[in-house]
């Protein structure tokens, strides 16, 4: 029992920890634009420009995106008019490249993404890389733990504690059991030693003890 205990903790553990894709819209608070942006959407834009985009929007800018996630893999997908470079943690995953003829003429998402990394903070950025280079952001994908996604870290770490706090308690649950019935095994033991000794010690009923009545007295 002690071991079929331990090993559905375990599972239930495991599957807490499982992984999902998280999407983050362009106009998310959690994607900084280091200089001024365009929002391209259904009001601003016509609908040639964002139909089949993420929410029908898209934000232009000419300076650097950054997004920062904790995860194992992300994924980025945008439209471009000029040059950029991406990087994740300061590795560059990829150099675009496309011409304002190209895009005129049906440019079409770039998307780009990086997997198999250890699960822990990372960072994206989007760097153009000439002058005049216009990045449209539609969207971005990242990879994490199951469970609503935090716009800070104090979320994760409220519940990463929150889950260990819960294993110890499951594990200390577990051991107190274990130790509580060893003990009652043992106290049963010593209970049967015992009543064994006093059935052991009994008086037979069927002696008498003799009754001096003086007369073996010696004179």
């Amino acid at each position: 029992m002690l071991r079929s205990f331990l090993l559905l903790l375990c599972l239930g553990f495991a599957f807490c920890s499982t992984q999902q894709n998280y999407t983050v819209d362009d106009t998310s608070p959690d994607i900084h634009y280091s200089g001024p942006t365009f929002p391209c959407n259904t009001t601003t834009c016509p609908f040639e420009a964002t139909g089949g985009l993420s929410n029908n929007s898209i934000t232009l800018t000419n300076e650097t995106i950054t997004f920062l996630f904790t995860g194992t893999a992300v994924y980025a997908s945008i439209e471009l008019i000029g040059t950029c470079f991406i990087t994740v943690d300061g590795d560059e995953i990829a150099n675009l490249s496309v011409t304002l003829a190209d895009a005129i003429n049906g440019g079409e998402l770039q998307n780009v993404s990086k997997s198999n990394m250890a699960n822990g903070p990372h960072s994206l950025i989007i760097d153009p890389t000439t002058r005049g280079t216009v990045i449209g952001l539609d969207h971005l994908i990242y990879t994490a733990a199951s469970g609503p996604p935090a716009k800070s870290h104090v979320g994760a770490i409220v519940g990463g504690v929150i889950g260990g706090v819960a294993l110890t308690i499951g594990v200390l649950f577990v051991a107190l059991w274990a130790r509580r019935h060893r003990l009652i095994m043992r106290r049963n033991q010593r209970k049967n030693v015992i009543l064994r000794g006093i059935t052991s010690a009994r008086p037979n009923p069927d002696y008498k003890a003799g009754v001096d009545d003086g007369k073996d007295l010696s004179t």
